[in-house]
């Protein structure tokens, strides 16, 4: 998972460089800031497909490890859905794919279609690795918060990128570009690390 984090840790990393840009083009060339404001909404987006990368990566790899016997196995990761033909696949691999590597790609596929962001989705995806049942509570008092606010501020963060990368940023009754600030981008940006690393941590 070590490889996972440090790829989590570079996408931040590249956050925070699009911010150092804003930050150049408003307070150095006076660019005005609703010129720019498009780099602040990339940052919301990009630290979301960081965050959603990271748990993925996370999760796929720590049920490799289960698969290999490095890491206890969970109930949830017992009823995984493997369908007959994965089945074989497994059952019939060679050292080129190896066994490993066809479940591999069967995470993959199965997993493709979900997005690990929101609280809900995230809670049975972790469970696939993680035997923890107060998973949030326990979260939260890692990042010194209340297990309703962390959920919250997550939520409001996703639904952000969801009006940004869905409807153009645009207010749904005036049609306006809604206005965005540069300290709650920061602010967005800071808690998603923040979580990503209690997750890395507890798990």
């Amino acid at each position: 998972m070590h490889r996972a984090k440090l790829r989590f840790d570079d996408a931040v990393l590249r956050v925070r460089n699009l911010d150092s840009l804003y930050i150049h083009l408003t307070a150095t060339l006076h660019y005005p800031a609703t010129d720019v404001s498009d780099i602040l909404r990339s940052e919301v987006v990009y630290v979301i497909s960081a965050f959603d990368k990271f748990m993925h990566d996370i999760v796929k790899q720590g049920m490799i490890d289960i698969f290999l016997g490095l890491r206890a196995t969970t109930p949830a990761y017992k009823n995984f859905t493997i369908n007959l033909s994965q089945l074989d696949a497994i059952t019939n691999a060679t050292s080129i794919p190896s066994p490993v590597d066809v479940f591999e790609r069967i995470i993959i596929q199965n997993h493709s279609h979900l997005s690990f962001q929101d609280p809900e989705k995230l809670n049975p995806a972790l469970s696939l690795i993680w035997a923890e049942n107060h998973k949030w509570f326990k979260i939260a008092t890692c990042m010194r918060m209340s297990e309703s606010d962390v959920k919250v501020e997550l939520k409001n963060i996703v639904m952000r990128r969801n009006q940004i990368v869905h409807e153009g940023d645009l207010d749904p009754l005036s049609g306006t570009l809604q206005v965005i600030r540069p300290n709650d981008v920061t602010t967005s940006v800071d808690f998603i690390e923040r979580l990503g690393n209690c997750i890395y941590t507890l798990i």
